[in-house]
């Protein structure tokens, strides 16, 4: 008897043992494991201003708009992802302003704990992204992109949250095709309730099998002080991806100019328009590529074949390069026109 207890005390302590070491093997679980190590914590250090008596946090996660401006803080930290084995590196403009000037240096920290100094290759202000490249030769685990994702979908967040780092996040997507008021116009954001805080700037948002959709980028809070309240923007990932790849040839973004001023159309402009779709050119700039093409009373429909929503339009000619033929279809007169328009370049 004693020895059959024995063995039912083993063979429970057993079970109990095994059931805790393995009830990490959850979907949710083996997904966190497979993305944490395309992770990185970001530090930018000056090496000109010896003092450096702020909190880290304090420098993680403000407002979009307060980092369009030369920046010359000691330290400015935040988050990153690898996105080739070679070691790119993405991250937020914001967390590396501060090194723009090649007066510092970036740090990038592992979950694993490995770390490795970083050279910046080139970053783009106004999209707020900013791509890196491990110094040292080797190969790293890196993301895999998806698709913009639908409203409803489940979000998991990976960043160091007030110094916290690697910190998982769980929510929702709220809302996609999102606009800031401090941001672009043409850089659409995903709305996403998963928790954000000062130092997930730059960090990765993934759906639910692990695949990148953003890249998260700014809180909107009710006070300079306030935390998350389910209210984080990341900038869309099929954009992201468009600035990625002009930013890895090393040369600064620049931008096309069409010439119009639009505005969403109305059923009395044309009736059969669908909703959401048709944009109605206002106002055309003298001397611009549009001039003498385009007209005003003109509704654009679609860019390159493709339909296009209203909120949508300045993006679809943002991420297209200057002197490049861009195909209008158009309203004109009650008839379907197709009107091509070489794209000029923005000078501000």
């Amino acid at each position: 008897m004693y020895k059959k207890l024995i063995t039912y005390t083993l063979t429970l302590f057993l079970l109990c043992f095994s059931q805790t070491a393995y009830s990490h093997h959850t979907p949710t679980t083996a997904v966190i494991e497979q993305i944490m190590p395309v992770v990185v914590d970001v530090v930018s250090k000056r090496d000109d201003i010896q003092k450096q008596n702020k909190d880290l946090f304090q420098n993680r996660f403000v407002p979009f708009n307060k980092h369009n401006v030369d920046d010359t803080e000691p330290v400015k930290a935040g988050s990153g992802f690898v996105i080739s084995s070679d070691g790119y590196v993405v991250t937020n403009a914001h967390v590396i302003l501060n090194i723009v000037d090649k007066k510092g240096s970036t740090h990038l920290t592992f979950k694993n704990g490995e770390q490795y100094e970083a050279d910046l290759i080139n970053y783009d202000r106004e999209s707020d992204i900013a791509l890196l490249k491990i110094k040292d030769d080797g190969s790293f685990p890196f993301v895999k992109w998806g698709n913009t994702p639908e409203v409803g979908e489940k979000s998991i967040a990976i960043g160091s949250p007030m110094n916290l780092s690697f910190t998982a996040t769980f929510g929702t997507i709220s809302a996609i095709n999102r606009f800031a008021p401090s941001a672009p116009p043409y850089v659409p954001f995903i709305q996403t309730d998963a928790a954000m805080n000062p130092g997930n700037s730059g960090g990765p948002l993934f759906n639910s099998h692990g695949e990148l959709i953003g890249i998260n980028t700014m809180i909107v809070s009710s006070g300079s002080d306030a935390g998350s309240i389910g209210l984080g923007l990341a900038i869309d990932g099929d954009y992201a991806q468009h600035i990625i790849k002009q930013l890895r040839t090393g040369e600064k973004i620049i931008r096309p100019l069409v010439g119009i001023v639009f505005r969403g159309a109305t059923k009395k402009e044309y009736k059969d328009i669908e909703n959401g779709v048709g944009s109605y050119i206002e106002e055309i700039v003298p001397f611009s590529p549009a001039d003498n093409l385009l007209k005003t009373g003109d509704i654009i429909l679609k860019i390159d074949g493709v339909d296009v929503k209203v909120k949508m339009l300045a993006t679809e000619i943002a991420i297209r390069k200057p002197n490049t033929d861009v195909v209008f279809t158009i309203i004109r007169d009650n008839q379907l026109k197709n009107i091509t328009v070489k794209l000029g370049t923005r000078t501000k």
